[in-house]
């Protein structure tokens, strides 16, 4: 009977020292696969391409899921409107410049009628001078002196007249100038609306999106495109500020993805935010733990891999391995 009670309670010891050792066992694998990981989103480059005028789409030759290289068309709106304000602002400007060249002549023309009237001045200064000392000597009557210095006042009036239209013509030269400029302004902007008509890929991509249908009046501003550069990829993580002081730009991180669980991506931070982006916050203090703030950290990924991660995915970011070059 004893001896059955012995066994009993050997099988039962044994049994403990198993669980026992198993538990301890599951904790240590705990342990080892925990790491430091924060969760990234996987984002890349789009551009909305935008209407830049109003008008009716004419031309769409892109389609959704199609690849197009920098400086293909992407569409085009109705010219006729543009091209009816470009004759009427090229008139005008041209008008403007003829204007502008008469008022230059006339304004030349003034000058000379100046020059001239300030030599007649002159001329009759000098005479004037000379029948003053005759006139002392009693050699010229005093009829000839009143009429020479009724010639020399009139002459000044003259000049003083001429330049008054000098000054009058050259404010008319200005204005039409200024005229001329603003005319030139209109055509320039008709000319540049007129190249905006047609709007062109800005960089090599694929067309994700598009907005708009053949026919449709569209306004200024309306995305009508979307194109997105599937080879400039980032990642997108929130590192809290335990963290991320550890951090540098240039450092090398890897990434995994459950998506493709046996494929280590490669990162390069290129930017560390040092702005907070949003605190964690607990509902309970525990342990005199406090609301955890983090920061955005961009992470370029590689174009190396061979294996694409669309935007949106998340991945898995080793931050104690930041710095580490594989």
């Amino acid at each position: 009977m004893q001896n059955g009670k012995k066994k009993v309670l050997a099988l039962l010891l044994a049994g403990c020292c198993v669980l026992s050792a198993c538990g301890t066992k599951t904790d240590d694998t705990k342990t080892a696969e925990k790491g430091n990981f924060v969760t990234g989103t996987v984002e890349c480059k789009e551009v909305y391409v935008r209407a830049k005028i109003p008008g009716y789409l004419t031309d769409i030759p892109v389609e959704e899921g199609q690849e197009v290289k920098e400086g293909d068309l992407l569409f085009s709106t109705d010219r006729r409107d543009v091209e009816v304000k470009q004759t009427q602002a090229s008139a005008t400007a041209k008008a403007a410049a003829g204007q502008v060249e008469a008022a230059k002549n006339a304004a030349e023309a003034a000058a000379a009628v100046v020059e001239k009237a300030n030599a007649n001045v002159k001329l009759l200064e000098t005479e004037y001078a000379k029948y003053q000392e005759l006139y002392a000597m009693d050699a010229v009557s005093q009829d000839n002196m009143d009429k020479l210095t009724t010639q020399l006042e009139a002459a000044r009036l003259d000049a003083a007249a001429a330049a008054a239209q000098q000054q009058a013509a050259q404010g008319q030269y200005e204005a039409a100038n200024g005229q001329l400029a603003a005319a030139k302004g209109v055509l320039d902007e008709v000319n540049l609306n007129l190249g905006q008509t047609s709007q062109y890929a800005p960089c090599n991509g694929t067309i994700t999106m598009v907005s708009s249908s053949l026919g449709e009046l569209i306004g200024t501003g309306t995305t009508i495109v979307t194109l997105t550069d599937y080879s400039d990829r980032w990642v997108m993580a929130n590192v809290d500020e335990y963290a991320v002081g550890k951090l540098k730009v240039g450092q090398q991180i890897p990434l995994t993805s459950k998506a493709h669980p046996d494929t280590v991506f490669h990162g390069k931070i290129v930017n560390i935010s040092k702005s907070p982006d949003f605190a964690t916050k607990k509902s309970t203090n525990e342990l005199n733990d406090q609301d955890v703030v983090t920061y955005e950290v961009k992470i370029a990924l590689s174009e190396k891999d061979d294996i694409m991660l669309y935007p949106g995915m998340l991945v898995q970011v080793d931050l104690d391995k930041a710095g580490e070059k594989k």
